[in-house]
């Protein structure tokens, strides 16, 4: 069950990344610190019988969400 959510959040970091420009990319880089140290405790701490997956998938869901937004708003500029 986790194995697969865990999965899919890396392949939504991945899209999420792939659509930041080269030229707006130094703009986003406190955003995407902030990210990358809301993923580390998956990669350091949690093993598979930590009580707390879940939020960290929430948690960690809500970071992708927010930063998707972001840099969907800033290529919207960008265009414009």
């Amino acid at each position: 069950m986790y194995n697969n959510e865990l999965h899919h959040v890396l392949k939504e970091y991945e899209r999420i990344i792939a659509k930041i420009r080269p030229n707006t990319k130094s703009l986003l880089v406190p955003h995407l610190e902030d990210l990358e140290y809301k993923l580390r405790p998956g990669m350091v701490t949690l093993t598979w019988t930590s009580m707390n997956i879940d939020g960290y998938l929430h948690h960690v869901h809500n970071g992708l969400v927010k930063l998707e937004q972001l840099i969907i708003n800033i290529n919207d500029i960008m265009e414009n």
